[in-house]
């Protein structure tokens, strides 16, 4: 009986890694509106393509403005550097392109500093748990607050949905036939940064943009190449928030994954 059982757990394991490796070579971009969400989100999320909606209002507290209101966080250590500082000179949050100020845990941390976990499991995970049979049971969140850019990345969640929160930005996410042309060292660098000198098929790399900002969100499917840019000229502070949908072999995955 207990073989039997291990068996059945094992091929049911085997069934949803196979699922969550499934991804589509073309790239297209579906569009939303917020008050589309119950009806319309679930089944655009099986097309495995980039969700883009429009009119989602972001979680609070991942602003300038509100961050200098919250005395208990001015020494947060943002690339060494207190966070009270670089709200005073955001310039800080650029000394290098594409590598991330705020390293995984740190991002995590913010995050729940300013209880955007707590946000996500109040307004996303109802959401996207009624999206999968086995979502209801296992499902979880994770969030990560980013300030400044973030570089060249791979999602690792079922659902990775990106909210900037201030300023405005270019999501670029790699084409699937595009990643064997990228050279050996790609994390955090941003795609439209890149040369000949990183990488000699740097011309065959092919990849989309989307500008983000407040109020739009981005839902993408596992296994993307993503790196968000921000746009200079918009804003002198910069920040997105992260909102990553897990079951459990997205989360282990995740857990291997962690930067």
């Amino acid at each position: 009986m207990i073989e039997i059982l291990v068996i059945f757990f094992i091929l049911i394991f085997v069934i949803a890694y196979l699922f969550y490796k499934h991804r589509r070579s073309d790239l297209e971009i579906l569009q939303l509106e917020s008050e589309q969400i119950p009806e319309q989100l679930s089944e655009l999320l099986e097309e495995l393509q980039p969700v883009v909606i429009r009119g989602v209002n972001p979680p609070k507290g991942l602003t300038r403005e509100s961050l200098r209101k919250i005395p208990r966080l001015a020494d947060f250590s943002v690339g060494g550097q207190p966070l009270t500082d670089v709200l005073q000179k955001p310039e800080m949050l650029f000394g290098a392109e594409g590598a991330p100020t705020l390293k995984f845990s740190a991002r995590e941390q913010l995050a729940k500093e300013l209880s955007i976990n707590v946000w996500a499991d109040h307004v996303w995970l109802p959401v996207f748990s009624q999206s999968t049979w086995v979502g209801p049971a296992v499902g979880c969140m994770r969030t990560e607050a980013v300030l400044g850019g973030l570089g060249m990345t791979r999602t690792t969640a079922k659902y990775t949905c990106i909210m900037p929160t201030e300023g405005k930005y270019t999501l670029s996410i790699l084409s699937r036939e595009s990643e064997s042309f990228l050279p050996t060292v790609w994390q955090y660098k941003y795609p439209s940064a890149l040369t000949l000198n990183d990488t000699p098929l740097v011309a065959d790399l092919k990849y989309i943009d989307i500008v983000l900002r407040p109020g739009t969100t981005v839902c993408l499917p596992p296994h993307c190449v993503i790196s968000i840019e921000p746009i200079k000229e918009s804003s002198e502070m910069f920040a997105a928030v992260f909102v990553e949908y897990h079951e459990p072999i997205s989360l282990l995955v995740k857990s291997f994954s962690q930067n």
